[in-house]
């Protein structure tokens, strides 16, 4: 019995050992980037850097190293702050942009803002070097301070322009009798969406009056093309249409939301709840207009290539881009101060464009311009999804 035990004891040692072994690789690379990198040792620190990434290639505020022991793990950023010093400003924007995607840090922020201002860095004074014997080592210099930050710096969550506007077109209806009259479905899906706070949202009173004058009516509409061209009417972005079913208790619910320029869908999603009472219906309306919400994430990024009339922009499916999103094109001014408090409240704000996503992949997507609203895109202007 002793014997079995041992065994099954020794077993599990060998299974957890490379794991940690694995993990202690990750973490001492990782620890010992920020030395490098804090004693201005840029080139070896960024060989540090991508060595732990073989392993753990995430940015994460949060990560088990070891035991009970959780860290902060930004090797993207820290890859990035690197080339900063170096002097490769495509490398750095690339990886704070991607660090900044994955787990927002100001430090982040601070650094993509520096290389949008187009300021040189400063020269790195050092590259490593192999250490010298222990009696001929000299005393380790002052690392040069990373440039302050300026306060205060909060996640790039300004909205510039409008919103993403949409009609909800009557829902069809099956399987429902006088009831279906108490629970008005496109009433309520329209409140859901208006409360989720992410869309422009047309009123019920204006879609009825652009459906009479195209003798629509207030029925059903399965049609994308026809959803479509009674949108371009309203002059909204896309559409919502879609089905409401009940069987015997219990109520389903799809939606599909359409572009109107293109009459491709954008997003598909349903709900379903157990009961046909007023709570249950407006619950599961609720958590649609939930679910469409998370299709369409406010996302901020910057241009980084130009080509004509298509733009490379470093926002990809990663950060919840998708084909046929609209975004709003703008450049930052000059800083806009109190005059009482001296304090930098802002920033002045052009809208230079708007454009529509074609393509998406990973890590960046290709927009092709839509509308000039005061100049070309440019190179480093940034983009918000509308």
């Amino acid at each position: 019995m002793n014997t079995l035990r041992s065994g099954v004891v020794l077993l599990l040692l060998l299974m957890i050992l490379p794991l940690g072994v694995a993990n202690a690789q990750w973490h001492k690379a990782y620890r010992d980037g920020l030395e490098q990198l804090e004693d201005q040792h840029y080139a070896k620190a960024a060989e540090l850097f991508e060595l732990a990434m073989r392993e753990k290639s995430k940015d994460t505020n949060k990560i088990r190293a070891f035991g009970t022991v959780f860290i902060e793990y930004y090797p993207n950023r820290e890859l990035g702050i690197c080339h900063y010093y170096l002097g490769d400003m495509a490398k750095a924007q690339h990886y704070l942009q991607l660090s900044k995607s994955q787990s927002f840090s100001t430090r982040a922020d601070h650094f993509l803002r520096q290389i949008q201002k187009g300021g040189k860095p400063p020269v790195p004074s050092k590259t490593f070097e192999e250490p010298e014997p222990e009696l001929e080592r000299k005393p380790k210099a002052e690392p040069i301070p990373f440039p302050e930050i300026e306060e205060p710096v909060e996640p790039r969550t300004v909205i510039i322009g409008e919103r993403m506007s949409l009609a909800v077109l009557p829902f069809d209806s099956k399987g429902f009798g006088q009831e279906i009259g108490n629970m008005d479905v496109l009433d309520k899906m329209i409140t859901g969406l208006v409360n989720v706070n992410r869309f422009k949202v047309v009123e019920r009173a204006q879609l009825e009056k652009i459906l009479e004058e195209q003798k629509l009516g207030m029925s059903g509409i399965l049609d994308a093309s026809t959803a479509a061209k009674v949108g371009r009417g309203i002059g909204v972005d896309a559409v919502i249409v879609g089905s409401v079913t009940r069987s015997g208790n219990s109520v389903s619910i799809d939606a599909r939301l359409i572009d109107t320029e293109t009459a491709a869908i954008l997003s598909a999603q349903d709900a379903f709840c157990n009961g046909v009472d007023l709570q249950s219906v407006s619950r599961m309306v609720y958590t649609l207009a939930e679910k469409i919400k998370g299709d369409f994430p406010i996302v901020n990024g910057y241009v980084i290539n130009l080509d004509a009339t298509r733009l490379t922009l470093d926002m990809g499916s990663q950060v919840g881009i998708r084909k046929g999103v609209k975004c709003h094109i703008y450049r930052e001014g000059d800083s806009i101060i109190h005059p009482v408090s001296g304090k930098v409240i802002g920033k002045n704000i052009d809208e230079i464009a708007e454009v529509q996503i074609v393509d998406v992949y990973e890590s960046y997507s290709i927009a092709r311009v839509t509308k000039i609203k005061k100049d070309q895109p440019r190179n480093l202007d940034r983009v918000i999804s509308k």
